[in-house]
């Protein structure tokens, strides 16, 4: 009867086999894509900010902003009223910044005293825009641009053109000269038009316009947040209940046979599957209205700045560092939906092909609840990884030099494997626990001294509900030897000493007849999956003869199968009048003298 069992059990756990790795190969791929996606996702948030920050803070950086074509640097001086570019200047390469020779003068220092004196004359002086005379000068043999008024009699130096500019633009030093005259005349007389009481109604009359724009903009965005949200609530209502049924079904070992358990079990886990691709749909519509709301107020309030006269400096505040940094987080919070959908996807596709397939409804539920497992883990994983990566590309936009970076990497990678030694050991080990599929959520174990049922399982810990209601958290890092006593089919060992007066050959055919009427009988053959095993008599002594039965039984139900093969096992005992076995002492010699303890 062993032998007849023993292929029968082999090829279920062949099966079995199979049936786990084949999702796990398969389930590689998303997790790799992923994976992939993160490292992009890295690579293109690391390109956002170029230039001084990439390479370090030491004085042979180019700066931001600066071109360098050989033996001259080039970069644009923008205006300070509207932001504009006005033209570009050209100066002699500077090596080393933190070491400037007398002399010479950084084409990035050129630009902002331009830029300075620009603002000077338009916005602190006023000049008038009628009486405004801006003219080309020789000043110690170089030529300058002045500008002058009415009021300012005294010519302001706003810019000078040299050789290097000359040589950049291949023109002539006058040629140049006129060029940025005309270009500086112009922007100095439009601000001062600016400032005229028609510019100033026009400005505002646009000020208001946008504010209001932005008002309902927002109002708008914020009442169909609120109903999305509305929407959301309901469906997790719906999933609470779902989750709660699973969790239900999980308490309670799935019985071989019961198929329509069985559907209604895949039936709940499709609709939970369902409920989750539609909440994550409109989470992802709730993220993109929170966007379009960032971004209305953004670009509304770098409007409401640009009517204000004089406040290019702020608006390129607001394009510069801000906008760097709101790109991070669109790119980082975009690559972490785009992998947990992918994630999801893959799950709800291999659900549905699960639930077409049918089988074994412990197994299917096995299945199912190491995918969960592992895709949760999966999913904390690419979380991880692409938070780090937006974390990097915050420090390099925040000016952060990628050196200390490094520096600060290496330090908390030094402190991390000193630290969290046994951290980092706990996530390795709960990877191979996931990998070598050792245990899952549901399985009763003994571990460690410890003994229960699994109802949480991560890379870093593993938690039990032991049968006294006791709830145990183990870290992985301690788990070396596991017992798993539900892991694809279950025993009852069951060992009992019948009187040693009793007839052996009766005794093991009660004990056979008894464990083949509970697997003819309907409500509990479904739970046996192999014909009960008698073995023999296993042992002969004082306290009788020790007749011992194997019942192989789906997994988990072995407590239950036991239980009452005991109690039908006694009832067939006792009318075949067998006793059970008691320990028996025989004494040999004369009685004790009484006599002795008697009183004289």
């Amino acid at each position: 009867m062993l032998r007849a069992s023993a292929p029968r059990q082999l090829r279920w756990l062949l099966s079995a086999r199979q049936a786990l790795g084949r999702p796990l190969q398969r389930m590689l791929l998303p997790l790799a894509l992923g994976l992939l996606l993160a490292l992009v996702a890295l690579v293109a948030l690391a390109q956002i900010n170029l230039g001084e920050n990439l390479t370090g803070g030491n004085g042979r950086t180019i700066p931001d902003g600066v071109n360098r074509f050989g033996e001259i640097e080039v970069t644009e001086v923008t205006s300070p009223i509207d932001g504009e570019v006005l033209f570009k200047i050209a100066s002699p390469t500077v090596l080393d910044r933190s070491q400037v020779v007398e002399g010479q003068h950084p084409v990035e220092q050129r630009a902002r005293e331009i830029q300075a004196r620009v603002e000077l004359a338009a916005v602190e002086r006023q000049m008038d825009g009628d009486s405004l005379r801006v003219e080309k000068a020789t000043l110690n043999n170089v030529m300058v641009i002045t500008a002058r008024d009415d009021k300012h009699s005294r010519p302001l130096v706003l810019a000078s053109v040299t050789n290097a500019d000359a040589n950049y633009y291949g023109l002539p030093v006058e040629e140049v000269a006129e060029t940025w005259r005309l270009g500086l005349e112009k922007e100095i007389r439009d601000f001062s038009y600016r400032l005229r009481p028609e510019n100033l109604a026009r400005s505002l009359w646009r000020f208001l316009s946008i504010l209001l724009v932005m008002a309902v903009g927002t109002a708008l965005i914020l009442l169909i947040k609120n109903r999305i949200r509305r929407r959301q609530q309901v469906l997790q209502t719906r999933l609470d209940t779902c989750l709660e049924s699973l969790r239900q079904n999980d308490a309670t070992p799935a019985e071989e046979g019961s198929e329509g358990r069985n559907d209604n079990l895949n039936e709940t886990t499709l609709k939970t599957v369902r409920l989750r691709r539609r909440l994550g749909l409109w989470g992802l519509w709730q993220w993109l209205f929170f966007w379009m709301l960032l971004v209305l107020l953004y670009g509304g309030t770098y409007l409401l700045i640009g009517q204000l006269p004089g406040q290019a400096t702020l608006t390129r505040s607001l394009v510069d560092v801000p906008l760097k940094l709101l790109t991070v987080w669109f790119c980082a919070t975009l690559a972490i939906r785009f992998s947990i959908r992918l994630l999801d996807r893959f799950e709800a596709r291999w659900l549905d092909r699960q639930a077409s397939r049918g089988g074994d409804g412990s197994q299917s539920k096995r299945l199912r609840l190491r995918f969960s497992t592992i895709l949760d883990a999966g999913r904390g994983l690419l979380v991880v990884v692409i938070s780090v990566a937006g974390l990097l590309s915050v420090l390099g936009v925040l000016g952060v030099p990628s050196s200390s970076i490094l520096a600060i990497s290496g330090l908390l990678g030094l402190a991390i494997s000193f630290g969290a030694q046994n951290l980092v050991r706990d996530l390795v080990n709960g990877f191979l626990i996931l990998a070598e599929d050792q245990f899952a959520i549901g399985d009763v174990i003994n571990v460690g001294g410890y003994s229960g049922a699994v109802e949480r399982l991560n890379l870093r810990v593993t938690q039990l509900r032991s049968a006294d209601g006791e709830f145990i958290t183990l870290p992985n890092s301690t788990i070396s030897q596991v017992k798993n006593l539900t892991r694809n089919w279950s025993r009852v060992n069951v060992s009992v000493d019948v009187d040693v007066d009793s007839d052996p050959d009766l005794a093991l055919a009660v004990t056979r007849r008894t464990g083949e009427q509970l697997q003819q009988d309907p409500d509990w053959g479904g739970l046996i999956v192999a014909p009960p095993a008698v073995l023999g008599i296993d042992a002969i002594g004082h306290g009788g003869m020790r007749v011992t039965i194997w019942i192989d039984t789906a997994p988990g139900q072995h407590w239950a199968v036991s239980r009452e093969f005991r109690l039908r096992l006694l009832r067939d005992l006792h009318q075949a009048g067998i006793r059970l076995g008691s320990p028996r002492q025989t004494y040999l010699g004369q009685p004790p003298q009484l006599e002795a303890f008697q009183d004289p």
